[in-house]
């Protein structure tokens, strides 16, 4: 079966994570994502681990078709424009006055077609303060209040994944099937926008609604403490989470699993308003009782019982779960170059246009004889 987005053509424009993981989205829906890259060297992420297929790139990359312009030259400019002409979208992940530069902004391109809906995806936004400054994940984390609610502020860490990268991808996507829907019905293209900054304020929206009532920003631990959320280690050392949250079932047949009833009547934990003030304290209590067993040991008890609970994984081992199985994770592609490559798929399920995965992470300029000399994009 044909995808929802068969017949849609996707320019890409820019290169690593945002821009790629929005477009990727898009072609496993079924668009026919065209990714535009310099010769001279092409996606930054090509090159990230050497000269060995980069599993970075490839994470974002499949379902593409690749052709080499150099937009700076009179050629790659005439032959980009054609591609517009005939495109459905243009996703645009470059700093706003390197897309001008290149005259590749929306305002350069959309007189060259009415139905183009064209994705800006900047750091910080077209025209703040910081609209120029270059955008990376770290710091749309910093700046939007993400990594604050992620790490001690006293000892402050990266996060092991780049969120706010992935968060406006997403973000993106939306924004460009809105769009195309709207097109459905009035028959023009449109301009939509996201940058790391509005994505990762948007994505905060709890902590964001907290300060705004408020007045003061809540703390990393504010959120644990209100969902009733825990993470404890078990006797044999392994990591495991229990969430609470507000449904008072939960929390008893919490405490008759680790044979201690008693706590529901203790006047520091009766009540929910309770558990909550006296997170940390509770949470003493209940780590020293989970030291007491092997993680597999609670976890089968508290699932008996119906309380939310589940083993902190490793990606690895989410990997190896049958649960992940079941998803049909991962996929399988064959990479002209490398041989067969897997990589998780889509976050999409589709009942009667479902996903695909047909091609694997392109090669620089795999696709620029086919597509610049054929009939379509």
């Amino acid at each position: 079966m044909a995808g929802a987005l068969d017949g849609i053509v996707v320019l890409e424009l820019g290169g690593y994570l945002s821009g790629p993981y929005a477009t990727m989205l898009l072609g496993d829906l079924g668009a026919d994502v065209v990714k535009i890259e310099n010769p001279d060297g092409g996606d930054a992420f090509r090159k990230w681990d050497g000269d060995r297929l980069s599993p970075t790139f490839a994470s974002v990359n499949r379902n593409k078709r690749s052709v080499a312009l150099d937009l700076a030259s009179d050629e790659g400019q005439v032959a980009f424009r054609l591609l517009v002409e005939r495109a459905d979208v243009v996703v645009c992940n470059l700093r706003p006055s390197t897309a001008a530069s290149l005259g590749v902004a929306c305002a350069q391109l959309a007189p060259l077609n009415s139905r183009l809906v064209y994705c800006s995806i900047s750091g910080f936004g077209e025209t703040g303060p910081l609209a120029d400054r270059p955008g990376y994940d770290t710091i749309g984390q910093a700046l939007g209040g993400l990594l604050s609610l992620l790490t001690d502020l006293g000892a402050p860490e990266i996060p092991g994944i780049s969120i706010s990268d992935h968060v406006t991808g997403v973000f993106a996507c939306t924004a460009v099937l809105a769009a195309l829907y709207a097109r459905e019905r009035t028959g023009q293209g449109q301009k939509v926008e996201t940058s790391l900054l509005r994505s990762t304020m948007s994505f905060v929206q709890e902590a964001a609604a907290r300060t705004l009532a408020e007045g003061e920003a809540p703390a990393r631990a504010s959120r644990a403490a209100s969902a009733q959320a825990y993470a404890f280690v078990a006797g044999d050392g392994l990591p495991f989470v229990v969430h609470l949250s507000s449904p008072p079932r939960f929390w008893e047949t919490l405490t008759d699993a680790i044979g201690q009833p008693g706590l529901r009547a203790d006047p520091r934990f009766a009540s929910r308003a309770a558990r909550v003030e006296r997170y940390d304290e509770l949470h003493g209590v209940l780590g020293e009782a989970f030291g007491t067993g092997t993680r597999d040991e609670w976890l089968d008890r508290l699932a008996a019982g119906g309380v939310p609970c589940a083993p902190i994984r490793t990606v690895a081992e989410a990997l190896a779960g049958e649960d992940v199985a079941a998803l049909g994770f991962p996929v399988e592609l064959e990479h002209p170059r490398v041989g067969t490559i897997r990589l998780t798929g889509s976050p999409f399920g589709l009942a009667a246009t479902p996903v695909s995965y047909r091609l694997p992470p392109p090669l620089l300029g795999e696709h620029t004889t086919d597509i610049l000399e054929g009939p379509e994009p």
